[in-house]
């Protein structure tokens, strides 16, 4: 072994060996290694959990197929070639209101509508599985509902024979009556019921157990709306692809060539529904300007027959030449009862009365009366107005007098009934004149309305005319590029991927997995990892010893002297000679940590491969609270030992023991003290050293863990060669802060780290020690 076996770390080795870093050359790739073979179980555990939910999820996942059609749509409208302009062309939005016509609730209320799905058959299956039974029951239920409430409900059949049933509902309460009998009616205050066999029965009646459901509308919609699926192919063509999904591939099939059917004519409803609802707005609007037509008309007719005209400009004028003529009579009337009252006044005063404008009655008793006045006064002339004859004329003048003043006053009377009529008349014409402006007015207001209204219906029907044969003209170009087909393979669950995405998910979580136990895994695992944590020299490495488990320390270098372990051994001993000051190897101390690191079975068989070289070797222990130095070498604990020595009590030589091998001794730690770390402290330990110095040429000092009690450090300051034993996955990381404060708050410079227990191929540097050549 030559001294290139002892590896001096890289941040004490200065600038000579200084190189630049890769971008990995941190990464601890053997400490990675370690974690994975140490987990692989788990690696493995969860790949196999993975994959096998993933063949659970297959197993027990009903496969889905989907039944798709492509359709090629146009809409034409021949209404053009009458020359009328096409109502719909607003209407009509391109490929996607089509497909949006097709998503609809109330295109699918058409399709449920016409396919009459109004009763669905099951089989419960395997499992959770149900196969539903479509178009191939061995029974049919034809049915009247009394409780709109129990459809979408559960019916349970369980067959008993070719005859007899059991019939229950849980929502009705369980099972309803007793045995029921196929053919023969059932009825209760919630339905009647007749089961029939189909003619599947035979050949299913063995399965036993169906049950059916009574659907609603609603939920078929819903099941259409959620498994029917609408996308475009190619807009510049009008091609769309329609899919259907079910558990059913004849029920998918079926279902989606009933789409295709009832789309024909629904799309063509559809792009018509607006246009009727424009012709149902005119005939309203038409109902409504006809009847005010009516209104009018009747308004017109009642205004004729009061007014007796329907010309009110020449009413006016007329009846200003009424009023006019009116007047002028009512003058010449005043004029002429004026006359009348000067007769009536000259007739009474007994003056001459003049017979102008007079009646000729009346003229005619007024001159028959001055005739008579005249006849009197030439009678007086010859006769006394005492006189018979005077007498006779003064009586007959007293009668015409009377009557003529009766005439006349029956004259005047009339004339002022005649005059009063006039009057009145021409308050009449008067008022009427007063009214013929305003309702001329109104007339002519109405006229132009009754126009309007009449001009407003007449465009009303032109427009109804051409929705009509703009409907008539419409006509849908419905092409099926590639009938309902439904694939023989399942588009769920599909088995590759699920595989696949199993195997990847495993994967991930075996990735995470080993990347936590990476980053907890805090434990030594190889010489490559302890070098670049650790600020000491690497004496060298000890195989883990695998022909037995040891529950304590042993020497095991007698009985396997070519082994792995012991060459390992050798080479450190060839290592400490190098690292010497002295050039001879004479006081070694031997710590770790912990307890369980090796130190004890490091000591004990380092010294016995220093002895089989010759050299006097004497194994001192100094862990007296938990001595393990006496197992080591399968002695008896004594009462005599270090602490007898150190207080005095007994002789360095009485305590000295013998080991099987010739030149290798042993001192036992001896009772327990109170208080080792004074005794350590004491003039009689160095005296102790002394002593041993004289007559063995290695002394190995098994010191107490300086991770857990102080008398380690004392020790160690006492030795040449302080080594500090760590354990292969067994000593943690935080272990190794205890060797760089030994390092820099106690300086020692000398001291070595043996890395011991270390699995077959952790080894590095060409220190796995080729094991199949030696002894296991």
């Amino acid at each position: 072994m030559n001294p290139r076996n002892v590896h001096i770390p890289q941040d004490i080795q200065g600038h000579q060996n200084q190189v630049e870093d890769g971008p990995f050359d941190n990464f601890d790739f053997e400490k990675l290694r370690q974690v994975f073979v140490s987990v692989w179980p788990w690696v493995l555990g969860i790949l196999i959990t993975t994959m096998t939910l993933a063949f659970l999820y297959i197993r027990y996942t009903k496969p889905i197929y989907s039944a798709e059609s492509i359709l090629k749509l146009d809409i034409k409208n021949d209404a053009n070639l009458l020359g009328l302009q096409n109502p719909l062309e607003q209407d009509i939005k391109g490929l996607a209101s089509e497909i949006e016509i097709l998503r609809s609730r109330l295109f699918f209320s058409k399709v449920v509508d016409a396919v009459g799905m109004d009763i669905s058959y099951y089989h419960p299956g395997r499992s959770h599985l149900v196969d539903e039974r479509y178009g191939n029951s061995p029974f049919e239920v034809k049915y009247e509902l009394k409780n709109q409430t129990i459809k979408d409900k559960r019916f349970d059949i369980e067959i008993i024979n070719d005859t007899d049933f059991y019939l229950s509902c849980t929502a009705l309460g369980g099972q309803i009556g007793e045995i029921q009998k196929f053919g023969k009616e059932i009825i209760t205050k919630d339905f009647s019921f007749l089961i029939e066999k189909s003619r599947f029965f035979e050949e299913q009646k063995d399965l036993v157990d169906f049950y059916f459901v009574i659907n609603s509308k609603g939920s078929l919609v819903n099941y259409l709306v959620s498994h029917v699926t609408v996308e475009p192919i190619n807009f510049n063509a009008n091609t769309i692809k329609i899919s259907l999904s079910d558990f059913n591939q004849t029920k998918a099939r079926n279902l989606l060539e009933a789409i295709d059917t009832i789309y024909l004519e629904f799309t063509k409803d559809a792009k018509n529904r607006a246009v009727e609802q424009k012709i149902k707005f005119l005939e309203t609007q038409m109902e409504k300007t006809s009847k005010e037509l009516v209104e009018y008309e009747d308004y017109f007719e009642k205004f004729t027959i009061q007014n007796r005209t329907t010309d009110l400009s020449s009413d006016l004028t007329k009846t200003i030449v009424l009023l006019n003529e009116l007047d002028s009579q009512r003058y010449n009337m005043r004029e002429h009862l004026a006359e009348v009252d000067v007769v009536g006044e000259n007739f009474r005063n007994d003056r001459p009365v003049s017979v102008f404008r007079m009646p000729a009655r009346i003229a005619e008793l007024i001159n028959n009366y001055n005739d008579l006045v005249n006849e009197r006064n030439l009678k007086l002339n010859a006769y006394n107005e005492n006189t018979q004859v005077i007498k006779r004329i003064d009586q007959q003048i007293e009668i015409a007098k009377s009557s003529a003043n009766d005439r006349l006053l029956a004259y005047k009377n009339n004339l002022a009934e005649d005059l009063k009529e006039l009057n009145e008349k021409r308050s009449i014409l008067e008022s009427n004149f007063v009214e013929l402006p305003s309702m001329g007015t109104s007339y002519n207001k109405n006229r132009r309305l009754y126009t309007l209204q009449e001009e407003f219906y007449f465009s009303l029907i032109q427009s109804k005319i051409e929705l009509e044969i703009a409907r008539a003209g419409t006509v849908t170009n419905f092409v099926i590029l590639s009938p309902a087909a439904v694939s023989s393979i399942p588009i769920h669950p599909q088995k590759l991927l699920i595989y696949g995405l199993g195997f990847v998910v495993g994967i991930i979580l075996s990735i995470f997995f080993v990347a936590i136990q990476f980053l907890l895994h805090d434990k030594i695992t190889s010489q490559k990892e302890l070098e670049k944590i650790m600020h000491a020299p690497i004496l060298g490495l000890i195989p883990n010893y695998k022909q037995e488990k040891l529950a304590n320390s042993k020497l095991i270098v007698t009985n396997n002297p070519k082994s792995s372990i012991s060459e390992s051994l050798r080479s450190i001993r060839t290592n400490m000679e190098f690292m010497a000051t002295t050039g001879k190897n004479q006081l070694i101390s031997v710590t770790s940590t912990v307890s369980g690191e090796g130190k004890t079975f490091i000591a004990v068989n380092l010294g016995a491969v220093f002895a089989y070289a010759g050299q006097k070797v004497v194994i001192v222990d100094l862990d007296m609270r938990k001595p393990k130095v006496h197992i080591a070498f399968e002695s008896e604990k004594v009462q005599k030992g270090m602490s007898t020595i150190l207080i005095g009590k007994e002789k360095v030589e009485d305590c000295i023991q013998e080991s099987e091998l010739e030149n290798l001794h042993f001192i036992s730690a001896g009772p327990m003290p109170p208080n080792p770390s004074e005794l350590l402290l004491s003039p009689r330990f160095d005296e102790f050293l002394e002593k041993l110095k004289k007559t063995y040429d290695v002394i190995f000092l098994d010191s107490p863990p300086v991770g857990l009690v102080t008398d380690g450090i004392l020790v160690m300051k006492k030795a040449d060669l302080p080594i500090y034993v760590v354990r292969a996955d067994y000593s943690k990381r935080s272990y190794l802060k205890s060797v760089h404060n030994l390092i820099s708050n106690n300086k020692f410079e000398h001291l070595s780290v043996i890395l011991n227990g270390v699995k077959s191929g952790k080894g590095s540097y060409g220190y796995g020690y080729g094991y199949g050549y030696y002894e296991d």
